[in-house]
């Protein structure tokens, strides 16, 4: 990912941020539990954990990074991790059954000191056991670095990733039901004389701008709402 697009995606960030900040009247700041407004006033938040910080609005651009060519240094800092890994599952393959006993006994017991939001966690890598959860998560790791080598190299040379029409829709609906759930209203289209108005339109105007999607935001926005309409009945 160049440095230009790392630039767009922080700076649409705190367009999210200041749009959130706008719809509940409460300072916003990337991270924070997001509030939730019946009426103008604060209701709640949005749940959220430890691991899922930030995750509503990364969903929001996440198609444009996954649109994106990763860098060159970014790819080899993957390949470096599929060298890890491939070593690691090596290491884990070589233990004996007294060491995987031993580290399964010391690990059950670190996990009484993990934070209590990863509770559900610690309950699968316990069901699982601690080798073999770590075993599994590297294969993974080790096959979806393979995958984001392979297609954005595959798009360097293509010169071409997804239809900016799907980016711009799919941004756009992830936007729109970020001030569904905050407000529990449907966002609206509503454009005058002056440019995009009202709640919604403005900061989806300015966010399509910070990620450099060209589309405009009308179509994408209002196949949102019919979306969001259908499946909140």
């Amino acid at each position: 990912m160049s440095d230009k697009i790392k630039a767009d995606i922080n700076a649409a960030r705190q367009t999210i941020c200041s749009a959130i900040s706008d719809w509940t009247q409460t300072y916003y700041s990337y991270g924070d539990p997001i509030p939730t407004v019946v009426n103008g006033a604060v209701t709640g938040c949005l749940k959220q954990s430890l691991l899922t910080k930030g995750e509503r609005i990364n969903k929001i651009i996440r198609p444009v990074i996954l649109a994106a060519p990763s860098s060159t240094e970014e790819i080899e800092t993957l390949k470096k991790l599929k060298g890890h890994s491939e070593l690691t599952l090596k290491d884990i393959e070589n233990l004996t059954d007294a060491v995987r006993s031993k580290l399964g006994k010391i690990t059950d017991k670190a996990q009484n000191l993990s934070p209590s939001e990863t509770i559900v966690q610690k309950k699968i890598i316990a069901a699982i056991g601690t080798i073999q959860t770590a075993d599994i998560a590297l294969r993974q790791l080790h096959h979806a670095a393979s995958e984001v080598i392979a297609n954005s190299q595959s798009k360097r040379v293509k010169k071409q990733g997804p239809p900016k029409n799907e980016v711009a829709h799919t941004v756009a609906y992830e936007f729109s039901c970020l001030y569904f759930d905050i407000t529990q209203m449907l966002p609206t289209y509503a454009d005058g004389p002056s440019g995009p108005s009202g709640k919604v339109s403005p900061k989806l105007t300015q966010l399509f701008e910070k990620l450099a999607i060209s589309a405009d935001i009308r179509r994408p926005l209002e196949a949102a709402i019919d979306r969001i309409e259908k499946e909140r009945k």
